[in-house]
């Protein structure tokens, strides 16, 4: 009995030493969710030591290259159970085979721990889709031969017959080539639609493209690289599969500028040309005006196959008995996609006379006819007379004025002495009633001047335009603010009348600076309105 009872007390010894050597030793273990898979398929990696340790103790790069693994996640946890105090640190990957066969998880270093190995079985998945299952690539040349320095356009189109929310860093290669430079032209498009039966989402961007050197030139169109998450109806298993689409080649002639061709090199395959001439907004109707009417000339310029960037500029010269104010250029596209720029320039004849206001020509190059063409806008000649303003104002104070005629009367002395004294009271009774009228009226000059508003956006500028005679600046204000002013109760037709008026006036022959004024202060009176006079609250009668 104590032999036995001494047998026991050593094996129960023997065991506490061991259990405090296992406790002391931090043991790194590595486990798989499944160890049999298809090929893609995605497992569990979870790797986890016995002891503290961060984050960066665990490299999932040591998996290479028979695996690729996605983003790592870790936690620790700490227990005491039955007086024995423990530290746990873990770290869960997901992991998919880049081949088939058999595979091993090596030996990995987590935290100066070494894991033990495991061994992957990688099948054959005769149901997972191909890249070209799920993404579908296409493009198109508006034309393949085209001039040094002339754009086509490339619309480019991917097709994606799965859910976008399962792909995995997707990434689409834009097309490129050697010596040709592609640019997006506005915002990319993704809409849902059926293509075959199968639902699928479509991105399409159009890009233009030229190349600056002669010869058979060859791109590449859109690429897709990216993956697919796929999971099982019941989902226990998930596969990442990699999504590879390689891209098709386009081929392009480019054909040099001729040498016999002078001039400024513009090949397009259309261009047009055209031109408005407006007063008032209207169609200019007869070709004498009066010095200091503002004429719009409007130029249009269509070129097809041509960013709006890269159209032309146009310089035109006028001679000096006119002025003119040239805004800034309108450009975009039609609905047929082809670039428009659209100028407006104000031309104010300050001399009278005859005026030529110059022809525009544009030289091309007709890519479709390989030959040189010119496109013109004819010129306009003006009879230019004096302004009518000031003859019609002499006229008119000529027929309105009346000769003076002195009356003579005599004064009866008799009555001087009571003449006196009327006048004196008089003069007092209006001293009285001045100096009333001098407070009250201070009083209802401050609430007119309270009420009084003044439309400040533009006609300040306006105002400054006209006192420093600038009227091709002037008619440029009131057309920027014509929306706004006529929304404000603005008469603006009364307006701009006034300011054709005063140019008129400015360029007349017998020029009067006091009607010059008088026409200012009417457009000032113009831009000025008054509220209603200020309406003090009564109380009501009490019950």
């Amino acid at each position: 009995m104590k032999k036995t009872a001494l047998i026991k007390k050593v094996i129960l010894f023997t065991t506490l030493c061991v259990s405090g050597i296992s406790a002391s030793y931090a043991q790194a273990i590595a486990t798989v969710s499944k160890n049999q898979i298809t090929e893609n398929e995605m497992i569990q990696l979870m790797v986890s030591v016995d002891k503290s340790a961060d984050q960066s103790k665990f490299d999932p790069s040591q998996l290479a290259p028979d695996f690729r693994s996605g983003q790592v996640s870790f936690g620790s946890s700490r227990s005491l159970m039955n007086g024995d105090y423990s530290v746990q640190s873990q770290w869960t990957v997901s992991i998919a085979p880049t081949k088939m066969g058999t595979l091993t998880i090596p030996s990995m270093d987590v935290a100066g721990e070494q894991t033990n190995p495991i061994t992957i079985r990688v099948t054959k998945d005769a149901t997972a889709p191909k890249s070209s299952d799920v993404i579908k690539v296409s493009g198109e040349l508006t034309k393949d031969e085209l001039y040094e320095g002339e754009t086509a356009q490339f619309n480019a189109k991917i097709a994606i017959f799965a859910d976008i929310r399962r792909l995995k860093d997707p990434n689409i290669i834009t097309p490129q080539g050697a010596g040709i430079e592609f640019s997006p032209i506005g915002e990319s498009k993704q809409y849902q639609t059926v293509i075959d039966g199968m639902q699928a989402t479509v991105v399409e961007q159009a890009f233009s493209v030229s190349a600056n050197q002669a010869g058979q030139l060859s791109f590449d169109g859109l690429a897709f690289t990216g993956g697919l998450v796929q999971t099982d109806r019941y989902g226990r298993s998930t596969k990442l599969i990699p999504l590879n689409v390689s891209p098709k080649q386009y081929q392009l002639t480019v054909l040099a500028k001729p040498a016999d061709f002078t001039g400024t090199w513009l090949p397009t395959t259309d261009l047009k040309l055209g031109q408005q001439w407006l007063v008032d907004g209207k169609p200019l109707t007869s070709t004498t005006v009066e010095a200091g009417t503002a004429i719009t000339r409007q130029i249009t310029l269509m070129m097809a196959d041509v960013p709006p960037e890269k159209l032309p500029t146009l310089d035109i010269n006028y001679p000096k008995s006119v002025r003119m104010y040239d805004e800034k250029p309108v450009i975009g596209k039609d609905s047929q996609g082809n670039s428009v720029m659209t100028i407006k320039q104000v031309i104010i004849p300050h001399a009278d006379g005859t005026v030529q206001l110059p022809a525009v020509s544009i030289q091309w190059w007709n890519s479709k006819t390989r030959q040189s063409e010119v496109a013109k806008l004819d010129s306009l000649a003006l009879t230019v007379t004096p302004s009518t303003q000031i003859i019609e104002q002499k006229i008119e104070s000529q027929t309105n004025a009346q000769p003076k005629r002195i009356v003579k009367r005599e004064v009866d002395h008799v009555f001087w002495p009571y003449t006196t004294l009327a006048f004196a009271l008089l003069w007092i009774l209006t001293v009285i009633g001045w100096y009333i009228s001098r407070t009250k009226g201070h009083t209802k000059s401050n609430n007119l001047e309270g009420n009084k508003v003044i439309i400040a956006n533009g006609s300040k500028a306006l105002i400054s335009a006209l006192d420093n005679n600038n009227i091709i600046l002037a008619h440029q204000i009131i057309s920027d603010h014509h929306e706004q002013w006529r929304k404000q109760g603005i008469d603006i037709v009364e307006v701009k009348g006034l300011t054709t008026k005063l140019s008129q006036q400015k360029y007349a022959k017998n020029r009067d600076n006091s009607a010059e004024k008088q026409i200012i202060s009417e457009i000032k009176k113009k831009l000025t309105t008054l509220n209603k006079p200020f309406q003090p609250d009564v109380e009501l009668e009490r019950l």
